[in-house]
C-alpha cells in the first residue's frame, strides 16, 4: 500500500502574475518542475502554519496566508500526495534557498507541463483566477451593499468585496460561498476615508481585473453642520466622496476589457439642503463627477452610472426615519432589492443618471418648477429638527 502524505503549497500572486519555483531535488516525476512552494505538514501543525514555516525555510520570507485556492489528491507511482494550496502574500522579497530557478509568470506563460503533476489540477484554477474579471463592491457589509453582492453573485460574477469590518466580511464571504460555490470571492477590509488603508487595498486588488465597480460605501450622516466635530466631518467627506473617486481611478487603471462603474448617489444631492448640507453636497458632487466622467470616457469601454435613490429600507434607525416622514416616506422609500435590480439594469443600458422609483422621479421634475429660494426655505423648515448619525469614528 502506497504511503499518503499531506502537503501544502503557497500560490504567491502579484500584479497579475504567479510565482513559480523550479525544484532542484526530488523524484524523477518532480525534479526540475515548477511547484507551489511548500512541503509536508508536520504533526501538530495546521496547513497555514506549515506554509509559513516552509516558506521561511525555502524562501527566507515571512508569509501571510490569504485564502484557500484548492485541494487535490494525486497518486504518483511511489506515493499519494494530498495537496492543499493557499493564496499567500510575501511580506518582503524572496531569497530562494532550495530551488534552481524562480519566475513570475502571467496566465499566458503558465504551461502545466512545466509543473509537478500534483500541482497541475490546482494550477488550472489559479490560471482561471488570473484571467477572470471581478466586480468590486465597496460597503459590501451594509444592507444595500450586501444586496448588490447577492444579485451580482446570482449573475455569476466573481466578487471582490470591501468594508470596514474584517469579521463582517468573513461572515459575508461564507454566506455567499455557501450559496454560490462556483464563483471566486475575495475580501479585503479597508477604511476608505484613510489613504493608507486604501493603499493596502490597492496593493492587493492590483492582482485582479475589474469589469464592474459599485461604489456603495458612505456614511449617511444627516445633521446640522455645527453639530459635526472635525473627525466626523473628515470621515464623511473622505469616505463618501474621496473614496468613490479614488476607487474609480483605480478600477479604470485595472479594468478588464470593459468596465461599468455604478456610483450610489442620492436624490438628496439634487438641491442644496440646509441641515443636511454636508451629505447633500457630497452626493451632488458624486453625481456631478459621475456625469462628467461618463462624458470623458465615452467610447473607451468604460461606462459610469450615477444612481440617485430616495430613502431605502436598510438599518432599523433608517426604517424609523422613513416612518417619521409619513405618507411621503411610505410612497417614496424603496427596498434594497428593488434599488439594486433597477440600478444594475440602468447601468447595463448605459444610463448616465438614474433615479429609482416613480415618486422620486416625479419629485425631481416638479420641484424644478419651484423657485430656488422657496425650495431652500421649505427644506430648512422640514429638516431643521431631524438628524441621522449611526456611525462611530475611531
Amino acid at each position: 500500500m502506497k504511503k499518503e502524505i499531506k502537503v501544502v503549497g503557497a500560490a504567491f500572486i502579484s500584479n497579475g502574475k504567479l510565482f513559480a519555483a523550479r525544484r532542484s531535488y526530488g523524484s524523477e516525476y518532480v525534479i526540475h518542475k515548477y511547484e507551489f512552494v511548500g512541503g509536508k505538514i508536520k504533526d501538530g501543525e495546521t496547513p497555514q502554519q506549515a506554509i509559513v514555516r516552509e516558506c521561511a525555510e525555502e524562501l527566507s520570507v515571512k508569509t501571510a496566508v490569504v485564502r484557500p485556492v484548492g485541494r487535490t489528491v494525486y497518486e504518483y507511482p511511489d506515493v499519494i500526495v494530498d495537496l492543499q494550496v493557499f493564496e499567500c502574500k510575501a511580506e518582503g522579497g524572496f531569497a530562494p534557498l532550495e530551488h534552481e530557478e524562480t519566475k513570475w509568470l502571467s496566465a499566458e506563460e503558465i504551461d502545466p507541463d512545466d509543473w509537478a503533476p500534483a500541482d497541475r489540477q490546482i494550477l488550472f484554477a489559479v490560471k482561471r483566477s488570473l484571467t477572470a474579471s471581478y466586480t468590486l463592491i465597496t460597503g459590501a457589509t451594509g444592507v444595500l451593499g450586501g444586496e448588490f453582492c447577492m444579485q451580482c453573485a446570482e449573475r455569476r460574477e466573481n466578487l471582490y468585496l470591501t468594508g470596514r469590518s474584517k469579521e463582517k466580511l468573513q461572515s459575508l464571504h461564507s454566506t455567499i460561498a455557501e450559496k454560490f460555490p462556483d464563483i471566486n470571492i475575495v475580501t479585503m477590509p479597508c477604511n476608505l476615508d484613510d489613504e493608507h488603508s486604501r493603499a493596502e487595498l490597492f496593493a492587493d486588488a492590483a492582482n485582479y481585473k475589474f469589469s464592474h465597480l459599485v461604489n456603495c460605501a458612505g456614511a449617511d450622516i444627516q445633521k446640522a453642520f455645527c453639530e459635526y466635530d472635525e473627525k466626523k466631518l473628515v470621515f464623511q467627506i473622505r469616505g463618501l466622496y474621496e473614496g468613490a473617486v479614488s476607487l474609480s481611478r483605480f478600477c479604470i487603471e485595472h479594468r478588464a476589457a470593459s468596465l461599468s462603474i455604478i456610483n450610489i448617489s442620492s436624490v438628496s444631492g439634487i438641491y442644496p439642503m440646509p441641515y443636511f448640507a454636508v451629505y447633500s453636497s457630497l452626493k451632488g458632487a458624486l453625481t456631478s463627477f459621475s456625469v462628467a466622467l461618463a462624458a470623458e470616457l465615452k467610447g473607451s469601454g468604460v461606462t459610469v452610472t450615477a444612481v440617485l435613490p430616495g430613502a431605502i429600507y436598510t438599518r432599523p434607525d433608517v426604517k424609523e426615519y422613513i416612518k417619521e416622514q409619513g405618507l411621503w416616506g411610505k410612497i417614496a422609500a424603496k427596498n434594497p432589492a428593488f434599488v439594486v435590480k433597477k440600478s444594475l439594469k440602468a447601468a447595463a443600458k448605459g444610463k448616465v443618471k438614474y433615479i429609482p422609483g416613480f415618486a422620486n422621479k416625479l419629485m425631481n421634475i416638479t420641484t424644478k418648477l419651484v423657485p430656488a429660494s422657496l425650495r431652500t426655505k421649505f427644506i430648512a423648515a422640514k429638516w431643521a429638527n431631524k438628524s441621522k448619525d449611526a456611525f462611530t469614528v475611531n
